[in-house]
């Protein structure tokens, strides 16, 4: 309920942003390295003016790997960026929320929670062609992570229930960009 609330509020507020401006240009791209990890992801965006833009990266893994081995998630990471030249071009300083459900089986546990915070970044972007953009960024955040540890990643015996605040590298992106 809390994601639907959240998603509705955000595609409303781009929504409202881009029938308030004149002369925004957009982008969708997709982080290469996600896709490496077999999580399917993509970053639409638009500029609001000559320096400011807001970007709507999108990540989800529904796969189960070998060993019964999973990295599922469903990820939001809305934010803003300040570009240090203009929009789309040179580099740039963001800052950016994080909302991301996950169920992950690593060793001999598994995890599943939720997670919500922000964080900040910075990033440069190459201007490949008229449409075509290489971007990459770096970044870390704050997370509050709600999960619960099972003591075997098939079994359904709970360890126990953990809730903390955990500093991660929130944005690591090595993205082609395209240009509207």
């Amino acid at each position: 309920m809390k994601k639907n609330i959240f998603t509705c509020a955000l595609m409303t507020f781009f929504c409202f942003c881009a029938s308030q401006l004149q002369a925004q240009s957009y982008s969708l791209g997709a982080n290469i390295p996600a896709w490496g990890t077999a999580t399917i992801n993509a970053e639409i965006s638009m500029a609001l003016d000559r320096k400011w833009s807001l970007h709507l990266p999108v990540y989800y893994n529904p796969f189960v790997f070998k060993d019964n081995k999973k990295l599922q998630n469903f990820t939001l990471m809305p934010g803003a960026r300040y570009w240090l030249l203009e929009s789309y071009v040179n580099g740039f300083i963001g800052v950016n929320a994080i909302g991301s459900k996950y169920h992950i089986s690593w060793k001999d546990s598994r995890y599943e929670g939720v997670a919500f915070g922000m964080g900040v970044s910075m990033g440069y972007a190459w201007l490949l062609s008229p449409r075509w953009n290489l971007e990459i960024e770096g970044g870390a955040g704050l997370v509050r992570a709600d999960y619960t540890e099972y003591e075997c990643q098939e079994c359904g015996r709970q360890k126990r229930e953990h809730s903390r605040w955990v500093a991660v590298p929130n944005r690591l992106a090595l993205s082609f960009i395209y240009l509207f």
